[in-house]
């Protein structure tokens, strides 16, 4: 399943990816056909109410959390614990583990020291690993799934 988020919904796009959801963010409506394949799947949510494809979501919220909690019942049947943070936050690009040894001088000296596990995006060559941060999205994400 594919999900297409409009150019109003960057955030929403960033957090549907960290939920591993094969997420494309379309910055411009021209683009709209050129991703969406007839014989795919797919859900388009936009912040707009005028002109859009059939069967579009409309996004009310303008806060990222709430938007979750809109799309929720859409997406919930498509989450799988095993999939978050496996995809690129900037490109979509699911995400492969990469060897310590072939990032050193690519991430602080901090982090290679500290880190056990990294993984690359293969498109944009971004370098990802378990840090603090992660821990604040997974409760985040914990306080949204739980807490509809």
């Amino acid at each position: 399943m594919k999900f297409i988020c409009d150019i109003m919904l960057g955030r929403l796009a960033k957090y549907l990816r960290v939920l591993g959801l094969d997420t494309v963010y379309i910055k411009n409506y021209k683009y709209l056909p050129h991703i969406i394949d007839k014989d795919s799947q797919y859900y388009f949510f936009t912040k707009r109410s005028k002109n859009v494809p059939q069967g579009s979501i409309i996004i009310k919220s303008d806060h990222v959390k709430e938007q979750l909690k809109e799309v929720l019942p859409v997406i919930r049947d498509y989450l799988n614990e095993n999939s978050f943070f496996t995809r690129c936050l900037n490109c979509n690009t699911l995400l492969v583990h990469i060897d310590r040894e072939e990032i050193e001088g690519l991430v602080p000296e901090y982090v290679f020291h500290n880190q056990l596990e990294f993984k690359k995006c293969l498109s944009c060559n971004k370098i990802y690993w378990s840090g603090t941060h992660i821990a604040h999205m997974e409760a985040w994400i914990d306080e949204i799934l739980i807490n509809k």
